[in-house]
């Protein structure tokens, strides 16, 4: 019931961009909530409502009957189709009058890289992919890294300097990936890997400070590299603060 209420609501003050199509095919397309914290699962849906008095059937030449995408600007970013194994068997689709179908979809937050997109404001498409006359895609946004959960910028002698007010906080550092080659001379990274030897090393022009998390980055081969590294603080039992590791933004290597 109230999946119907939205789908008819949305198309009255057009809160979501729908298409009314002549045959009484309603459609929309939102997130399940406004904004979302980076590195956050995103949850689609897709729904589909018959407002005509007779049933819409439609065809599909495989199992896939819809697809959803996400761009920011030209780029798009995700595909939910791209990559996916589907049944070569004709299906079909059939709405009652009054009947509504919706179609989830989850997205993680990275391109195709790999890469996590970081934060803005980000367009999600879906469309049914009939076999013939598909109607019209519809479109929603949603934002990433603006929900309730603030993210302060730090740099490394902040986090030392204000561990106490900052811990348990979502912190964002600007650096430089350093791999497994931290400043030697740093006093906060002087007793090695705080919890793994996986661990590794990011430098801002204020000091050093271990990561512990997958950075997807080689630790020899992109030394130098920019990065932007959100995450949460911790401290050792010895005063060594390092970041537990959320999400990781890859900029250039520097010469």
């Amino acid at each position: 019931m109230r999946r119907s209420i939205w789908l008819i609501l949305v198309c009255i003050i057009s809160l979501i961009p729908v298409s009314c199509a002549a045959e009484g095919l309603l459609q929309g397309v939102k997130a399940e909530k406004d904004a979302y914290d980076l590195g956050d699962k995103v949850v689609f849906e897709f729904a589909l409502r018959n407002t005509g008095s007779t049933p819409l059937t439609y065809r599909f030449s495989s199992s896939k009957q819809f697809d959803l995408w996400v761009t920011q600007g030209n780029d798009e970013l995700f595909r939910l189709s791209r990559g996916k194994m589907y049944t070569q068997a004709l299906t079909h689709l059939t709405l009652q009058p009054g009947e509504t179908k919706t179609f989830t979809a989850e997205w993680d937050q990275r391109d195709w890289s790999g890469s996590d997109v970081g934060p803005g404001i980000y367009t999600v498409h879906a469309q049914l992919t009939t076999a013939t006359n598909a109607p019209l895609p519809v479109t929603a946004r949603v934002k990433l890294g603006a929900s309730g959960a603030t993210i302060i910028p730090i740099t490394v002698r902040l986090a030392i300097n204000s561990f106490n007010q900052l811990s348990g906080r979502k912190v964002m550092l600007m650096g430089v990936y350093r791999g497994w080659s931290p400043d030697p001379g740093d006093p906060n990274t002087k007793d090695g890997p705080p919890v793994t030897r996986s661990d590794w090393a990011v430098s801002d022009d204020t000091g050093c400070m271990y990561v512990t998390g997958n950075s997807k980055l080689d630790p020899q081969k992109d030394q130098g590299t920019s990065v932007g590294v959100i995450g949460t603080l911790q401290r050792t039992d010895r005063g060594q603060v390092y970041m537990i590791l959320e999400s990781i933004n890859i900029g250039t290597k520097g010469k």
